[in-house]
């Protein structure tokens, strides 16, 4: 059943999957991860800030062994759970500080993804170097948001388009709006 439903569009049934346990759980954000061999790929990823996304590969080198045996760890500042078919993990799942998510509820999510990554391998769509025109586009988005220190009006003016529709957007994308602390007023260069 859960194949007919990821099977149009894997890829895009994933996204939802992961945004709902996220949203669900009230999780900072995640990752679909694939193991490669002894590494693993970020093969999708929600909500993860880039210090986030570099803690994913330790996390799955400190439980790897757990997770292709089918045991998910749960810590208190995240969660990484397999992804099962049968007895084969297809991927695995990474939550950053998920509230109440319990075991039964991991694998219920876990299967989906299971699902939808599989039928992504089948069809052909799994991701490489190059990212989709919406990926990119929310990557452009969290760039502009991080080089303008979370001020929405300069990443309007940037894009040439109001604040309502970078607000717009931020929802669309499943970004957080950030509250960037003025430690400072920007100097002058005297000299």
């Amino acid at each position: 059943m859960l194949a007919l439903l990821v099977s149009e569009d894997p890829r895009r049934s994933a996204d939802r999957i992961l945004n709902r346990l996220l949203q669900i759980h009230l999780a900072r954000g995640g990752a679909i991860l694939c193991p490669r061999g002894e590494q693993v790929e970020i093969w999708m990823s929600s909500g993860l800030s880039l210090a986030a996304m570099a803690e994913v590969p330790v996390r799955w080198a400190e439980h790897g062994e757990a997770l292709t045996a089918g045991r998910p760890v749960f810590e208190p500042d995240f969660a990484l759970f397999p992804a099962m078919l049968g007895d084969e993990m297809v991927a695995a799942v990474y939550v950053a500080q998920p509230e109440g998510l319990s075991v039964q509820g991991a694998a219920v999510f876990g299967a989906g993804i299971a699902q939808a990554v599989r039928a992504s391998d089948s069809v052909g769509t799994r991701r490489g170097p190059e990212a989709s025109p919406a990926d990119e586009a929310r990557i452009q988005m969290l760039s502009l948001l991080e080089r303008n220190d979370w001020n929405i009006a300069a990443v309007a003016r940037l894009l040439g388009v109001t604040r309502r529709t970078v607000y717009m957007r931020l929802r669309s994308f499943g970004i957080e709006r950030r509250r960037v602390p003025k430690l400072y007023k920007k100097m002058p260069v005297l000299g």
